[in-house]
């Protein structure tokens, strides 16, 4: 049966670059949202860069976008959308995103939009309501600039299977997942994290894994953690390959969505921060928990501290039996509770 045509979905899945399997976990979690609404509901699917020009304005309804992108330049680089915007059906971003290759307070404070995505954003708020954004940093930048704004949270975050459930935290850590940074700059300390890994679960079945298609320097991780004794994991693409996360007790890593993968699964997990997206999320009260700051390093005595401070936390958390990240389960149920219900409630209405 052919795609409901009245219904689109832009995905920020490249899957004919990188494969990145957070993309695809964002695309799929919001369908999911929906079709436990509306159980029938088949969009077609496009790349946010394909334009929507041959869209048949008196068939298109609703145009969802999780996982929008609220850079600049985001029209009509990331998103192409209409060369008319006045030709936009009814629109729904979730899940909003922010792009910047570096990190810190002074990336947010300082983060200005050009004229024209300015005007785009606020024609966008103005005109279908506050941008849902997935951290409070974004809210922030948005509102400073006279934004509409509300925080949603990452819609890779909910499985509506598991919120509400009680978390169950890890006894031992019998099995590791490590997750390769995005920039070739954190090869050295991704190095020192690997090692740390080894010293502190000698005994556990440990992981690297691949969340894009392999690249120079995240084969040069892989190789590094190959040689300790590392199993590799090729999860890009479909987010049905992130189930092997189920039987993992642990992940300790560069990526976000490997990250949400395992908050969502009512898992315990560690984030390095590399860049923007992730600095966002540790700054959001309810998802600081397990972040640490890896941008900030750079000198060989800062990146051989990390591993260690990294290490302590987590036998900090075995010792009190991950007592901080019942806050983060806490804070994705309510956020779950305030926003994303209502918001996907409503947004089944329409789509009926």
């Amino acid at each position: 049966m052919a795609p409901d045509s009245s219904n689109v979905l832009l995905t920020t899945f490249p899957e004919h670059r990188s494969r990145n399997v957070g993309d695809c976990l964002i695309t799929d979690s919001t369908l999911s949202l929906i079709r436990s609404r509306v159980p029938q509901f088949d969009p077609v699917i496009l790349f946010r860069e394909e334009s929507l020009d041959s869209l048949n304005d008196e068939v298109v309804r609703n145009i969802i976008a999780p996982g929008f992108s609220v850079s600049n330049g985001t029209y009509p680089n990331l998103f192409r959308l209409y060369a008319d915007l006045q030709r936009m059906p009814a629109f729904f971003p979730i899940g909003c995103s922010l792009q910047h290759p570096s990190a810190g307070a002074s990336v947010a404070s300082d983060y200005s939009y050009d004229r024209h995505t300015l005007n785009f954003l606020r024609w966008i708020a103005s005109e279908f309501g506050p941008l849902p954004c997935r951290d409070h940093l974004i809210v922030d930048i948005l509102s400073r600039h006279g934004i509409s704004a509300v925080y949603s949270g990452d819609m890779a975050l909910y499985d509506e299977k598991k919120i509400g459930l009680p978390f169950q935290p890890p006894a031992a850590m019998n099995s590791v997942v490590f997750t390769i940074p995005h920039h070739e700059r954190f090869v050295r300390q991704a190095a020192g994290v690997l090692n740390a890994i080894v010293a502190c679960a000698s005994q556990a079945r440990r992981y690297v894994a691949f969340h894009s298609l392999p690249n120079s320097h995240s084969r040069r991780v892989a190789e590094l953690a190959l040689a300790l004794g590392f199993e590799e994991l090729h999860l890009y693409g479909s987010a049905c390959n992130l189930d092997i996360y189920d039987d993992i007790d642990l992940h300790i890593g560069y990526r976000l969505h490997g990250h949400i993968a395992f908050l969502r699964r009512r898992k315990a997990s560690v984030l390095l921060v590399e860049d923007f997206r992730s600095y966002g999320f540790s700054q959001t009260w309810g998802t600081s928990v397990g972040c640490f700051n890896a941008f900030g390093c750079g000198s060989i005595s800062e990146d051989e501290a990390l591993p260690a401070e990294i290490i302590r936390f987590v036998n900090q958390q075995f010792d009190e039996e991950f007592d901080d990240y019942r806050r983060v389960f806490d804070s994705i149920d309510s956020t779950h509770a305030a926003f994303v219900k209502p918001y996907f409630d409503d947004l089944a209405s329409r789509l009926c």
